[in-house]
Order: C-alpha cells, then structure tokens, then sequence
C-alpha cells in the first residue's frame, strides 16, 4: 500500500503544472548561473559545475517526464490535440537527443601539418583517440580581406583514406567532410599558415534524435498557431475578425567647415561623395555611403570634428601625412586606452607605430588569430577591431581600398595607390584623373576640383555600365536619414495617442478627441509606411535582407513591434500608441553610436543561407516581446490609477504567444546552423543560452494561467515586463559581458545602474498595482 501511495504521490506531482513551472524555473536558473561561471571562472568551470554535472541531468530528466505526464493529464491524444502533444513530444525527443549526444557522443580535434598525415584525434579532456580513418593535409589556403589582417576565408585540401578507399576533400567554413559516421570541420590554423586545425564530430544517433525532435517541435508550433480553436485564435477572435485577418498577413511579413585640415570644401565633398565606388563585398555604391560606414567605422560617429564623411575621405586621400596624426580611431574601452597611451580613447594610426616603423599590435595580433573565436577573450576581440580599423586607415593613406577606378570593361575596380597591375595606359590616366582632383582640393580651386570629379565620373562611365538608378537611391537614403527622423515622430505620436486614447476612455471621448486620435493614427501609419520604405530601400541598396548586422537587427525589430501594433489598432488604440513608443525607443538605441555597421564581408562562418533564416526569425520575436512588455507596464500603470484595461492583456498574450513561436523556432534553426557549421548543435555558449532561457522564462508566463497562484491578470502583466529583461540580456548583456562565439566585446561605458533602476520601478509599480486591485476587490459587494 504504502508504494503505491508513493507512486500515487509521485505521479501527482510531475502531472502538476506548478511542477513544470518549478522545474523550468530552476532550468533557468542553473543556465543563467553557469553563464556567470563561465564569466567568473572558465567555460571548463561551468560544464563542471552545471552543464556536466549529475543533478543537471536528473533535472533535464524530470523535465521529460513532467511534460509526458502533463501530456497524459490534458488527454491531448484522446482529444485530438495533436498540435500540442506533437509540441510536448517535440522537447522530450529533443532532450532525448541531447542526453544520447551527452552520453555516446564525443568531439574532438586533428592537428596536422602540410605533407603530414594523421589518424588520431585529441578529445576534449586531451586524450588522444584512434580514428578509422586517415587525413593527409595536401594544401592549407588562407585568404585575407583587402586592407586587413582578418580572414576571408580558410580552407584545408585533404586526402582522405577510408577502410581501402581514398578520395579528395575540401574542408572550410559551412562545408564539411563525413567518413564513417564522423564529420570534420574547419576550425583554426597555425600562425604560419602551414598547418590546419580541424575539428572532429561523433554523434550520429544524437543528431538523429534531435533533428526528428526539432522536426515535431516545428510540426507543433505550426499546428498550435493554425489549428481552429487554439487559444491564440480564440484571442484574435475577442478582438474582430478584422485584427484576425491583420495579423495572419503579419504573420506572413515577419516570415560644413574644415577646420585647418586639408579636406574638400562641403558641395566638392558631395559631388564626391556621388561619384560611384566598389565596396569591399563587390557592390557597386555610392562614395558618400562608402565615406560614412568608413567614419563610423573608424571614429563611431557620422561626423568629424565638423567635417562629414565624404570631407573626411577625401581628406585622408588627398593628405595622407596629417591625417595619419589625426586621433580618428576609436578605441573599445578605457583599458585599451590606458595600455596604449591614449587621452580620449582617440589614438591617431602614427601613435600606433614605432620610430622604426614597427607596428606596436602585431605580434599579439597573430597570436590571437592563431586561437580558435571561442577561445578568444574579450580584450582579445577589442584589439582584433583596432587592428582591422588600423589596417583600413593604413590603406587609404596609401590610396588603397577605395576602388574609384574601372579597369578591363569593369572586370577589375582599381585604387588610386593600387594600379601596378593594369596596363600602363591605364594607370597614367588613373593617376591624372586622380592627380587633377588632390591638387584641385590641396589648392582650394573650387572649379578645378569639379572639373575633376567629373572627369573621374565621365572615365568610370566609359568604362562599365553604372546603375546611376541604384547610384541615386542609395544618395537619398543616406540623405533622408529616415530612421533618425521616425523615431522622433514615433515617440511623440505615439505618446499623443496614449493620452488621447486612455483621456477619451475615462471620459466617454469626444469629437475632439476622436479626430485627434485617428489624426495621430493616420500619422504613425503614415509613419510606419515610411519606416517600410526605408527598408525596402536599404534592402534595394544594399542587395541583401536588412537584418544582417545589429543596426539592421534593431531597424527590424522596431518595424516588426509597430506592425504589431497596426494588427491590433482596429479593436485597441493604445495597443497602437504602445507600439510606436516602442518602434521610436528602439530607432533611437539603433542611432546610437555603439552600433558600428560591418563594412567588411562576413566572417567565415557567417556565410551561410541559416544566417538570413536564423536572424530574422530571432530578432521579429524580440519586436513581439517589446510589445508584451509596453502592454504589460502600461497595464500596470492604468491599475494604479484605478482602471482596467483589458484590450490590453489581450494583445499582451496574443504578442506573447506569436513571439515564443517566433524564437522557438529561430533557436532550432540556429542549432541546425550550429551542427553544420562547428559539428555540434548545442554548446552552452552564452549567446544561445539565454535565448533558451529567455524561451523558458516566456513558456512559464504562456502557461502561468493554468496555475491558481499565478493565475491572476496582475501576475501576467508583471510577467510580460519581467521576462522582457531576459530579452535585453540576450540581445545586448550577453555582447558586453560575456565571450563566446555570438558577443562581440565588452563595452566599457555600460552600466548596472540604468537596469537595476528599472527593475526596482517596474517592482514598485507592481506592488502598488496589486496593493490596488485587491483594495478595489475589497470594495466589491
């Protein structure tokens, strides 16, 4: 009897939802913890302690059995929910898959030199293993970028030998060879470039697993968002039938001076600045649009002590000596500036340079290039983005890496400091078209300078055909600067409208009122159809999606968290104004100056179609999450004050549930991204890592209404403002404190202050909330 009690007892508790949000709560737990670790300590320290460790498992393992049992409580199969059970069934294979890979799974390194043949690998615990199996290292190629010491691309020419087979492979980034169960991926190289470091995988039947898991887990979340009757259709439906169809088509789209330094006056800078240029990714581009990712790349500004962009260019090629002694370069923290001796965390290129001529950074610099990219530091990956801005600086003072000049019919793009290779004809007339224009600037001669720049445009046109269409609409967009004026119409419209609409609300509205209300809503349409525009136009310009680098990524998500708002405005104008508060608060984070736009081509193992899949997916979820969390404070807020705002909720759990679609999926994708690219799926980075946890803090608000406790509306408006932090953690927190192969360096002006402020307001807010509400339940007969 007293066994089967105990069963009993065991049974009820894994069928209880409070057991899921408990569990999930302490998954969370323990990964945001092994982040700090791995921060603190080492990424060694971490798996010890967490990721590897006995009660992990046995956590993971209680997972899987509370959402099989949940599954038999609901009787998903019984009624048919077959959505859901796939979505159940989904998480349990998967940390299925993941306890195989765990369990028989290994990986490891090859280290092999030219000429030199190997059949063993070193583990992770560094024990060398026999492998079935042979790589001769025939060739190791290693191509730079133009003007810079970073890698373009690497790849390793093996001949491979397999149980009396042989055959030929090319191993580099997103292309792997299999032999006998085990896949091989390029992963570093020596510093002479004599030799390859190829990482080496193991774990079929885990792989198996986990992709049929994330295969049923995809399955699900279809089947949850389409079929008829589920709780996200049921919402759409409370709000019309209209929003319903809006958010369906949603869903479906979110699939003047110079100062003393020899620079061009500002009208010879902007005809310039029109002339065409090849940039580094072999997109044919304005020199103004050129100039400027030139200067933000180099200073992080969009101007130079009063001087634009297209000024600062030509001065650097017209006047290479006092430009080399201009503290242009932006250093990444104070540290930096410290150790190398700068004021302002400015440090001109000279600085940087021996009175021999011997570059201060090269020898540290190879040896981090020499280190596999999750093995770099953070002070590591600051001194890898000094030393790209020194070598762009370095090669326009040498009037390299400014491709004015078409050579072979446009085949060929040349520098003015570059022609050695082009015939001689060409490089006479390339140096006095070039000449004609730097003596022009250095003379102040107004008409002689122009005469120049249409010169250089005429030869350009007689040598390959220019898109001056494309040439023209890249000109306005830098111009127009749309997304700088959007976020200051966004916040003051959408401020507008939230005072409108709630002041029309409490009083039963108005004429006055209503006109000024679909007024600021015509407005922020009016807006947001700007807003689309200039991405469209910067996908036209540019040739690739715009989300591709942060700036883009915030640009993204800002648009998805408006289009939001527009799904829901028909049944809920402060739903709308919340939305372009949130489109304008996010335009404005994308203006700052920390943002640094990628001027050079993709790293390596970025140059993968998962990259547009994975990103996109990803950050649409984020402008679905901050419409959540500016729902959820508002919410908050108008309890406070005593009313209750229910449209609001609505739309704060509809968002809710398209966003944790939304990341789920883009998780599983970059996971697949993962396997194909480094041979292993999951690696507790600490990129990936809050995104898991940001989907489980998420999943436990989806699902805190199945919990008496948590079940009340004041507890999910609290939810979906607290769980936002999370997102703000993955998106920048992660970037500044930890490393790994998805942050890109800390920065040193951030701040615990602004958070911590925010946090202990939006916990004041709260408690004041709920000491209303229950004081107005009171009063209730």
């Amino acid at each position: 009897m007293g066994r089967t009690n105990a069963a009993s007892e065991i049974k009820e508790f894994f069928s209880r939802w409070s057991t899921t949000a408990l569990l999930l709560s302490l998954f969370a737990l323990a990964m945001a913890g092994a982040t700090l670790v791995e921060a603190l300590v080492s990424a060694e320290a971490a798996a010890a302690v967490v990721y590897h460790a006995w009660w992990f498992a046995v956590l993971l393992a209680m997972l899987v059995v509370n959402f099989v049992f949940i599954g038999r409580r609901m009787r998903l199969a019984a009624r048919r929910r077959w959505d859901v059970l796939l979505l159940h069934w989904g998480f349990v294979v998967t940390l299925a898959g993941a306890g195989i890979s765990h369990l028989w799974g290994f990986e490891g390194y090859m280290h092999i030199r030219e000429g030199e043949t190997s059949d063993r690998m070193m583990t992770r615990q560094r024990q060398s293993r026999e492998v079935p199996f042979s790589v001769t290292l025939d060739r190791f190629t290693l191509s730079r970028y133009a003007g810079s010491h970073s890698p373009s691309s690497y790849q390793s020419d093996v001949t491979i030998r397999y149980r009396g087979r042989t055959f030929e492979r090319k191993i580099f980034m997103n292309n792997v060879a299999r032999v006998g169960g085990y896949r091989l991926y390029q992963t570093s190289y020596d510093r002479d470039e004599k030799g390859t470091i190829l990482s080496v995988s193991h774990d079929p039947a885990g792989t198996a697993v986990s992709y049929t898991g994330y295969l049923l887990l995809l399955a699900g979340l279809m089947g949850t968002l389409a079929r008829r009757g589920s709780r996200l259709r049921t919402l759409y439906a409370s709000l019309g039938r209209n929003a319903a169809v809006l958010a369906l088509l949603a869903g479906t789209l979110t699939l003047a001076g110079c100062d003393g330094r020899m620079a061009a006056d500002r009208t010879d800078a902007d005809g310039f600045g029109s002339l065409a240029i090849l940039s580094p990714q072999g997109r044919i581009e304005p020199v103004q649009s050129y100039a400027s990712e030139i200067l933000r790349k180099l200073s992080r500004s969009e101007r130079y002590d009063g001087l634009t962009a297209s000024q600062v260019l030509s001065g650097i090629l017209t006047d290479p000596d006092r430009w080399s002694r201009e503290p242009i370069l932006r250093l990444e923290s104070e540290r930096m500036a410290e150790e190398l001796g700068a004021a302002d965390r400015h440090i001109a290129l000279a600085s940087l340079f021996g009175a021999d001529g011997t570059y201060r950074l090269g020898e540290k610099i190879e040896k981090i290039h020499a280190l596999p990219p999750a093995a770099r530091s953070k002070e590591d990956k600051e001194y890898l983005k000094l030393d790209e801005k020194v070598n762009i600086l370095y090669a326009l003072l040498e009037g390299r890496m400014c491709p004015l000049f078409p050579v072979d019919g446009g085949e060929r793009w040349l520098s003015p400091g570059d022609t050695a290779s082009c015939s001689e004809a060409d490089r006479a007339r390339i140096a006095a078209l070039f000449r004609n224009y730097r003596e022009g600037v250095r003379s102040g001669d107004k008409a002689r300078t122009g005469e120049a720049i249409r010169a250089v445009a005429a030869y350009q046109r007689s040598q390959t055909p220019v898109d001056e269409t494309r040439i023209a609409a890249e000109i306005l967009y830098d111009r127009a600067d749309i997304f700088r004026t959007a976020f200051r119409l966004y916040l003051l419209c959408g401020a507008l409208l939230l005072f409108v609409s709630l002041r029309g609300a409490a009083r039963g509205g108005g004429r006055l009122l209503a006109a000024t209300g679909t007024i600021l809503k015509a407005g922020i349409l009016l807006l947001f159809a700007a807003h689309t525009a200039g991405l469209g136009l910067r996908w036209y310009v540019s040739g690739h999606a715009p989300w591709a680098d942060a700036y883009e990524s915030m640009v993204y998500v800002a648009w998805t968290a408006v289009l939001g708002g527009i799904v829901f405005s028909r049944r809920s104008l402060p739903a709308l104004a919340l939305s372009a508060l949130l489109g304008g608060v996010v335009l404005f984070v994308s203006n700052l100056n920390w943002l640094d736009p990628q001027i050079t081509p993709l790293v390596p193992v970025l140059k993968s179609r998962w990259l547009m899949i994975h990103v996109s997916v990803v950050t649409a979820s984020y402008g679905f999450f901050g419409i959540c969390a500016a729902c959820g404070l508002t919410s908050l807020a108008a309890t406070v004050a005593g009313r209750d705002l229910r449209e609001l909720r609505i739309v704060n759990e509809m968002s809710m549930l398209a966003g944790l679609a939304l990341l789920t999926a883009g998780i599983f994708f970059g996971a697949v991204w993962a396997n194909e690219s480094w041979g292993r799926y999951w690696g507790w980075d600490p990129k990936e890592t809050w995104a898991l946890i940001t989907m489980v803090v998420y999943a436990i608000a989806v699902h805190a209404r199945f919990i008496p406790r948590l079940a009340g509306p004041l507890t999910f408006d609290t939810l979906s403002v607290a769980c936002f932090g999370s997102v703000l953690m993955t998106f920048f927190g992660v970037n500044r404190y930890f490393s790994g192969l998805h942050s890109y360096g800390k920065s040193g002006d951030f701040s615990w202050i602004v958070p911590v402020a925010a946090a202990g307001a939006v916990a004041i807010l709260a408690v004041l909330a709920r000491h209303r509400y229950e004081r107005n339940a009171r009063k209730k007969p």
